[in-house]
């Protein structure tokens, strides 16, 4: 009975050995961030919970701290901070939380010009695309844009008054761009760059506030005027051709840049023909009139008087003579050639020369009145040349065998002085000398009977 008992006692303990034992389970951990994103550099506070017995920390930037709750300053970046929870029997556990510390650059091309498009460029960091940007001044938007694939953004935007320009990206600002700006400054030109025209220089400094203009004008390098304000009136002078500078410099007020503008232009000499009008018609009048060509005083623009007057000025001058005043008629009338009489005595007389086909009244031995003549120009007929009087006037028309004429003044035969419609610059009368019919008149009541008449 005695063995049976005994390998019951054996068997006991050997069921027992095989019970398994208790395994510890790791922590429970929960962590955050407060902030996880802001402006760099950025304080944190960085926090963990559940049933650990310690956390360590390691930040993310090369640091570590200890504790269920830190504080760390973090600089531009995007971090990752781990943090491992160990239990009272050694268990671990980890967690992690992401902080992202931003930084805004912002430059911009200095001084701006008030109301042109400046561009503003600058980045994000760390970079992330597709993130709005908005730029500001003094409370205002000045423009958007928004981050391409490196962080970087571009904006155009129109300048204003001077200050401080912020770009503002995700939950960060820049630095305060202090922006320089320049006044804009416009010179134009206002009427007629022709000589003799009337022609201002337009200059203006926008906005008003911002300074005070000094404008000068210049010739061949010469400064010939200056004029100041904030508006000023610039009348040029016209009477010279030639090429005008005109400066314009603005002296800014408080906060403003200075700036500066220039523009040109040229004084042309005008090309005019009958038909024409403006000032310069009437200078033109007024000059040769001054010269002794007779020239109307009316001011009516270039009618068939002044064409009478221009034709006159072009035979003397030894000009094409085309009745019109071109570039090359300007400067001879500036610097004109004075036809002298030919014959001394008697002082006072008239002087036919055919070859230029122009008629002078002779005063004191001088040439007073300039007129211009058409001559025989017809086959078969002729002009008599020589010293001869006026001997018979006819006063209104008077029919001849050289046709119908006007206030004739004979001075040989049937030859006379008189007025006719059809005067050209060249030789085309039946021998008489003919004049425009409103010259007529002048002649007729200016030359008395036996007033010399010279024909060459």
């Amino acid at each position: 009975m005695l063995r049976p008992v005994r390998r019951l006692a054996v068997l006991l303990p050997l069921a027992l050995a095989f019970t398994p034992a208790a395994v510890a389970a790791p922590p429970t951990v929960t962590v955050n961030a407060t902030p996880t994103a802001g402006q760099a550099p950025l304080a944190v506070t960085l926090g963990a919970s559940g049933d650990a017995a310690s956390y360590h920390w390691d930040l993310g930037d090369g640091t570590t701290a200890d504790g269920a709750s830190v504080q760390h300053v973090y600089a531009t970046g995007l971090w990752t901070a781990t943090v491992t929870a160990t239990a009272p029997d050694g268990e671990t556990a980890t967690a992690q939380v992401q902080v992202r510390a931003e930084t805004v650059t912002l430059a911009a091309r200095s001084p701006a010009t008030y109301g042109r498009i400046a561009v503003f460029t600058g980045s994000l960091r760390p970079a992330a695309a597709n993130v709005p940007v908005t730029l500001s001044a003094g409370g205002r938007s000045l423009g958007r844009g928004t981050t391409g694939p490196g962080g970087g953004f571009r904006i155009r935007a129109r300048a204003g008054a001077p200050g401080e320009v912020v770009a503002h990206a995700g939950d960060a600002a820049s630095q305060p761009f202090q922006l320089a700006v320049r006044p804009a400054v416009t010179v134009g030109f206002a009427g007629d760059a022709s000589l003799y025209g009337r022609l201002h220089a337009v200059v203006r400094i926008v906005p008003a506030s911002a300074g005070t203009l000094t404008v000068t004008v210049s010739r061949s390098g010469s400064v010939v005027k200056t004029v100041s304000g904030r508006a000023p009136d610039v009348a040029l002078d016209t009477r010279v051709p030639g090429s005008v500078v005109v400066t314009a410099r603005a002296r800014p007020a408080a906060g403003w840049e200075p700036a500066r503008m220039s523009a040109n232009t040229t004084i042309a000499y005008p090309q005019l023909a009958e038909g024409a009008g403006g000032s310069v018609v009437s200078v033109l009048a007024h000059r040769l009139a001054a010269l002794g060509y007779l020239a109307p005083s009316g001011g009516a623009g270039f009618d068939g008087e002044l064409l009478d007057a221009v034709y006159a000025f072009q035979k003397v001058q030894g000009l094409e003579r085309t009745g019109t005043v071109t570039t090359a008629f300007w400067p001879r009338l500036d610097h004109p050639l004075r036809p002298h009489a030919r014959y001394a005595q008697p002082a006072d007389h008239i002087e036919v020369d055919i070859a230029r086909q122009v008629l002078f009244v002779v005063r004191g031995g001088r040439v007073t009145t300039i007129v211009p003549v058409s001559t025989a120009g017809i086959a078969g007929h002729y002009t008599p040349r020589g010293r001869f009087a006026i001997y018979r006037k006819v006063t209104g028309f008077d029919p001849s065998p050289l046709g119908t004429l006007y206030d004739p003044m004979y001075f040989t035969g049937g030859y006379a002085i008189h007025g006719n419609p059809s005067v050209p610059p060249y030789p085309a009368s039946h021998g008489c000398v003919r004049v425009p019919m409103w010259i007529a008149p002048i002649l007729y009541a200016s030359n008395d009977y036996g007033e010399t008449v010279y024909v060459y």
